[in-house]
């Protein structure tokens, strides 16, 4: 059997930490070593700044400072952490915030024009190819995010931990789910 859940930021770890998951896809942050936890790479994936192109900061001019872009509202997703602290992204000092609850919804937003913000940018791109956003580029140099997949290692592992953690091996699978924009908890 397998549940797939949505987790966001610190609240895929809390998941994980807690033991209502045996795997989590996708992590980002603090890979520190805990007690009990594995954890490897999945991958390296590129953020993209994007707005719709009737957007007031789609007419700036490229590259856009950070005090451009605090003029603008940005869309964030709510990190889904109870009990940690959660986590906060992308967002700069004094900036309008408009915060909602998963990628999906955070994309939606900006091709209707309501914020700007940073995508991955596989999701990003048929959007910018079809012209429904614009990228933007900022004029501070910008790293990619490494994510990871991390299980809970203490016991013997289920058959669908290890047929997961058997896939995650395979440099193709973990290709996907970078171009499919992981973030599954199991």
């Amino acid at each position: 059997r397998i549940k797939l859940r949505a987790e966001v930021m610190a609240g895929t770890w809390e998941t994980l930490l807690n033991g209502q998951a045996d795997l989590a896809i996708g992590v980002a942050g603090d890979v520190a070593a805990r007690e009990g936890i594995q954890c490897l790479p999945l991958g390296e994936i590129e953020m993209a700044l994007v707005v719709a192109p009737h957007h007031p900061l789609a007419a700036e001019p490229d590259p856009v400072s950070p005090a451009t872009l605090a003029r603008h509202r940005v869309i964030a997703i709510a990190d889904t952490a109870q009990r940690m602290t959660p986590q906060t992204f992308g967002v700069l000092p004094g900036q309008d915030v408009l915060t909602v609850p998963s990628l999906s919804a955070k994309l939606e937003a900006q091709l209707r024009g309501l914020g700007c913000g940073n995508i991955p940018e596989p999701l990003a791109r048929r959007h910018i190819e079809a012209g429904r956003l614009v990228r933007k580029e900022l004029d501070a140099p910008r790293r990619p995010l490494t994510l990871h997949y991390a299980w809970r290692a203490s016991g013997q592992p289920g058959n669908a931990l290890r047929w997961w953690l058997q896939r995650l091996e395979s440099p193709a699978t973990r290709r996907a789910l970078l171009e499919q924009h992981a973030g599954l908890v199991l």
